[in-house]
């Protein structure tokens, strides 16, 4: 095996010893064995490198492409909530108009409440004015028979009067009498 001879810092060589002393080899073990790994290593380093670069880029992908999803859904849903505002405004504009037509309800029910309790006061009133009319035309019918139950004594005291020259004249005078 040919040997080859290396300048090194005195410090970079105290740790080469220390490493070579922790594996129990020598420091010319430990250096050859570093300059094969670094020989070997490098490509499969660079060959593990790539795998890791394609696994962070598949990685990328899957997280992109789970983003977009997520600003889709996120677009989706925030078109929905401006969709339920509208109808939400939409249903407050008809509870306000509803709520104003059953303002007016009230205050129509209300005012018939009123017209009613009115029409009651008024209702009472007539009958006790019907009843005051009642008495008065019972009152007016005793003295209208006892009127002509005086007229019907006058007249018995009374003797017949003669017709009329009009009304003999329109009757005969011996219809007249019949």
């Amino acid at each position: 095996m040919p040997r080859t001879s290396v300048t090194l810092t005195e410090s970079v060589l105290n740790q080469a010893d220390s490493k070579a002393k922790e594996k129990g080899i020598t420091r010319s073990d430990f250096i050859a064995a570093a300059v094969e790994s670094s020989i070997n290593g490098s490509d499969a380093d660079l060959n593990q490198l790539e795998s890791e670069l394609n696994q962070l880029r598949t990685k990328q992908n899957q997280i992109e492409s789970e983003l977009n999803q997520a600003k889709l859904e996120l677009m989706q849903s925030q078109r929905r909530i401006s969709k339920l505002e509208n109808q939400i405004a939409e249903k407050d504009k008809i509870i306000e108009s509803k709520g104003r037509e059953l303002n007016q309800l009230e205050s129509t029910l209300n005012q018939r409440d009123s017209d009613l309790n009115q029409a009651h006061i008024e209702l009472a009133k007539m009958e006790s004015a019907m009843k005051a009319k009642d008495s008065e035309v019972s009152f007016l019918r005793g003295h209208v028979a006892q009127l002509s139950q005086n007229i019907s004594q006058i007249s018995e005291k009374i003797p017949q009067l003669p017709p009329g020259q009009e009304e003999a004249h329109k009757k005969h005078w011996y219809q007249f009498w019949k």
